[in-house]
């Protein structure tokens, strides 16, 4: 005979709709990013903690609402229309696939996220369930990298400019110097007293002048 005690709790049914229910609570918990499960006419049903901190609602404020509530601008009639086609015709446009779209706070600030919606089928009904990543801190990183490329952009032209013209200079100063040493030159000659040096000076400046 086995000496390990008998439990007197009644088995537990994991299929029972109280132990789901906590099992779904412990999961929207516990989601690192938000996750709003919503019926098909737009309801909000349940509301992730993680959801409740990316758009400052509590869960309480948002469930029996619209979702689009979460949406801004075209994205909230697009949405809206995207499950109507779907319900209709079946033809995935948004379901199981990402996008990213711009949503709203409850302060009315606006921010992009990726969204990722699926979808089960229960009886004649869907509910969908849409999973919710904040794409801010990597848009701003994205165009920090932009900027920085730009910016290197820049500095060669800069760099490329300031061989040139060095090149330029260096190109210039060859001429200038070969004129400084043809004028020390003249200056000697001007010195000279001999009238025949003086009359070759006055047919090169004759000549220069043409």
């Amino acid at each position: 005979m086995s000496d390990t005690p008998k439990s007197t709790q009644p088995p537990v049914n994991l299929l029972d709709g109280a132990t789901l229910q906590l099992h779904l609570a412990s999961i929207l918990a516990s989601l690192p990013d938000g996750m709003v499960v919503t019926d098909d006419s737009g309801k909000i049903l349940a509301f992730s903690r993680a959801a409740e901190a990316l758009f400052g609602y509590t869960a309480e404020e948002v469930i029996g609402q619209p979702v689009n509530m979460l949406m801004a601008g075209r994205d909230k009639v697009n949405h809206d229309n995207y499950i109507g086609n779907y319900l209709r015709t079946g033809e995935r446009q948004i379901i199981g696939k990402g996008r990213v779209v711009i949503a709203s706070r409850a302060d009315g600030t606006q921010f992009p996220i990726d969204l990722k919606i699926g979808e089960a089928r229960i009886g004649d009904h869907f509910l969908f369930t849409a999973f919710i990543r904040d794409l801010t801190e990597q848009q701003r990183s994205e165009l920090r990298m932009q900027e920085m490329q730009s910016e290197l952009v820049h500095f060669s032209r800069l760099s490329a400019v300031g061989t040139m013209a060095s090149a330029l200079a260096h190109e210039l100063n060859q001429p200038l110097t070969a004129v400084a040493n043809y004028l020390e030159a003249s200056r000697d000659l001007i010195d000279s007293p001999d009238p025949e040096t003086k009359e070759v000076l006055r047919e090169a400046l004759t000549e220069a002048a043409r």
